[in-house]
């Protein structure tokens, strides 16, 4: 998606918000793409559009809505912590009465009444990437139509074996992303409890950096300066990673620390072609995307769909790049 769209679509999310809500009216079942005889209108609310991971998942969800002749309408908050604009976003896609939602959502338990939004208003949601909290859904008494996602614990346990390999034995720091969010949980928690299984790995700190790169550098920054001896560094997104990098380089340590990330981004992958990283859990966005909206319009279609759908996840490493 062009970056002027990208701005476009972030503004018209804004003016949307600041707008007044009106109730949620709509559907009971029926859709109005089939009422109609017109195409399907799919609304999708990403986490944030400024993570490159989000934005090859859009671009694909917009290839693949053209291709099927099914009408996309995008929005994101600016931020990933954002779950309060995302449930702005929602209220107004139902509003416009989408026939379906995908959701990437930012919080495990903050977005769970926006399924049960979803779910008075009769439209299917489908959850993407971060699974909503199952004690959470429950207490709202709302209903998902589908997750598709990686098994972020098993990346995680990948990351820890890979480390392993790498080091042997040494200090190993962990840069987590938003605290509580179902991504970040179980990707920590996957590494944590492989790392103890095979021993030698002794991890000196695990700290939050919100997904976000500059808090990665400053994170790790704080880190190196209380544990100048590191001698590895898991951090559960690229964008952590690569602040934690650019934190390496500044303090003259390059080569020196193992950098294992998690989603092969593009600048990740050229970052481990430089051998400044040792490689990334690689999940594929752009196939959570498609299957997401796949799975969506089978749901529309037949009235069901598959109710959980796993998304491999493998180590990218510098000899698996072209």
């Amino acid at each position: 998606m062009k970056l002027w769209k990208r701005i476009a679509a972030m503004v018209l999310a804004s003016l949307l918000a600041l707008g007044t809500l009106v109730g949620c009216g709509g559907k009971t079942g029926d859709n109005s793409a089939a009422s109609e005889g017109g195409k399907y209108k799919i609304g999708v609310v990403l986490k944030s559009l400024a993570n490159p991971f989000y934005v090859t998942m859009a671009d694909a969800i917009e290839a693949k809505g053209e291709e099927l002749g099914v009408e996309i309408v995008l929005q994101a908050p600016e931020k990933e912590t954002d779950a309060e604009k995302q449930m702005q976003i929602i209220e107004n896609l139902i509003t416009q009465q989408v026939d379906a939602i995908l959701l990437t959502p930012n919080g495990s338990t903050e977005m769970a009444p926006a399924a049960k939004k979803c779910n008075d208003a009769g439209i299917p949601i489908v959850i993407v990437d971060t699974r909503l909290d199952a004690a959470a859904l429950e207490e709202n008494g709302a209903t998902t139509a589908s997750f598709i996602g990686s098994d972020n614990y098993f990346g995680g346990q990948l990351a820890a074996e890979e480390m392993k390999k790498a080091i042997g034995e040494g200090k190993v720091a962990i840069l987590e992303g938003i605290g509580g969010q179902e991504s970040s949980v179980n990707r920590v928690s996957g590494f944590t409890d492989k790392a103890e299984e095979l021993g030698g790995l002794d991890i000196v700190a695990s700290q939050p950096a919100d997904w976000d790169q500059e808090k990665g550098y400053t994170v790790f920054q704080n880190i190196l300066q209380a544990n100048p001896d590191i001698n590895g560094l898991f951090a559960a997104n690229d964008m952590m990673a690569l602040g934690a990098v650019k934190a390496i380089e500044d303090a003259g340590l390059e080569g020196k620390i193992t950098v294992i990330g998690f989603d092969a981004t593009d600048d990740a992958k050229e970052a481990i072609k430089a051998g400044k990283m040792l490689g990334s859990i690689a999940q594929s966005p752009a196939d959570m995307g498609t299957t997401a909206l796949t799975t969506a319009l089978d749901f529309l279609e037949k009235g069901s769909c598959e109710e959980d759908i796993a998304v491999e996840v493998y180590m990218l490493a510098a000899d698996a790049i072209e």
